[in-house]
């Protein structure tokens, strides 16, 4: 567990001619944190404004770890999606390589949350990623993320093509 306590401030995001802030598509419509089609889904919404893009949250009981309380794991997951947003905005195809979290309080349920997620550094293929989950401006959650840039093919192939094209329910 990181004892870091300060968080390194945005470094600044590319305007794409793909757009610059206002909402972000999802990952995939199939994608478990943000994509609409997905039955069980977060169904993230990604909005950026300016360096940092932001989701709002609403945990419900069918995310509960301890009673009352949001699983880590969900917890994990939103700050692991809502990092992914920011190679998108960067105009580059990335995967997770490293998520640490660092839970520093309880994640009540019930409640609308904000998750935030900015570039701290982009250097050859790797993308670091800073991420928080906050509840009314209280930092719930920090995430530290390590993403590498990949090609367009790493997502091809019949094992993409079988998960794209078919949700479990």
């Amino acid at each position: 567990m990181s004892t870091r306590t300060e968080l390194p401030p945005p470094a600044p995001l590319p305007v794409l001619p793909t757009g610059g802030d206002g909402p972000m598509g999802p990952h995939g419509s199939g994608c478990f944190g943000c994509g609409p089609e997905h039955p069980s889904g977060l169904h993230l919404a990604f909005v950026r404004t300016g360096d940092v893009i932001r989701a709002t949250v609403h945990l419900g009981k069918r995310f509960q770890g301890a009673p009352g309380l949001a699983h880590g794991g969900i917890v994990s997951t939103i700050l692991d999606d809502l990092s992914g947003a920011v190679p998108v905005a960067l105009g580059q195809r990335a995967v997770t390589a490293k998520l640490e979290v660092d839970f520093t309080a309880p994640v009540l349920l019930g409640r609308d949350l904000v998750a935030e997620a900015w570039l701290e550094t982009f250097e050859g293929r790797k993308i670091r990623i800073v991420s928080r989950l906050l509840d009314d401006g209280r930092v719930l959650a920090v995430g530290r993320a390590l993403f590498l840039t990949v090609p367009r093919e790493h997502f091809a192939g019949p094992a993409a093509s079988a998960s794209a094209s078919s949700i479990a329910p």
